[in-house]
């Protein structure tokens, strides 16, 4: 066993818990049927958690060739993916009992600092790890520097603003950026 599959198997599990609870939610919700009142946001949300894991474990791929790691490593890396689970956990509601409705707008008003505090913790523990127990890549530019600012800046803006026609703003032009991005990126050997 390498390096690799061993620190990778405790990533896999928390990314993969954080995924179930997004499909079983979403799965129950949708056998809910009219007993539940959507919602844009919380499905912006949840694809755009989702498609933070996918590319957070994609992204593993990348450390397959590192043969030492430092014990805090993975303590941080563990503690920005448990970051992740929480706000994978909290952007859809448990489905409703039977004969009581939910309402997903109220639920994400509810919960969005849950949800949009942990994607931040989270990004902010990617980027300590990225500084901390990394070398910048060669040819970093100030361009480079604004795109990392960039979800930061958006999920700390989520967290108090309330607007609902700027919270679906800031939701669809997140994931249309990030989606393109994860979509357009390639893996090799």
């Amino acid at each position: 066993m390498s390096l690799f599959d061993f620190t990778f198997a405790l990533s896999a599990v928390v990314l993969g818990l954080a995924l179930t609870h997004l499909a079983a939610n979403t799965h129950k919700l949708l056998l809910a049927g009219d007993r539940v009142l959507w919602a844009t946001e919380p499905i912006l949300l949840a694809t755009i958690v989702f498609f933070v894991i996918v590319g957070v474990w994609l992204e593993q791929w990348s450390a397959r060739s590192v043969e030492t790691v430092m014990v805090a490593q993975i303590f941080v890396q563990t503690l920005k993916f448990l970051a992740l689970y929480f706000a994978a956990a909290s952007c859809l509601p448990e489905p409703p009992p039977e004969g009581v409705s939910t309402d997903l707008y109220a639920y994400y008003d509810r919960t969005r600092r849950l949800s949009f505090g942990a994607l931040l913790v989270s990004l902010l523990l990617f980027r300590f790890d990225q500084f901390a127990f990394y070398d910048l890549p060669d040819g970093w530019t100030i361009w480079d520097s604004l795109q990392m600012a960039l979800y930061p800046v958006l999920w700390l803006l989520l967290l108090f603003i309330r607007r609902r026609w700027l919270n679906k703003l800031i939701l669809v032009g997140a994931l249309l950026h990030y989606g393109w991005m994860l979509l357009s990126s390639q893996l090799s050997t």
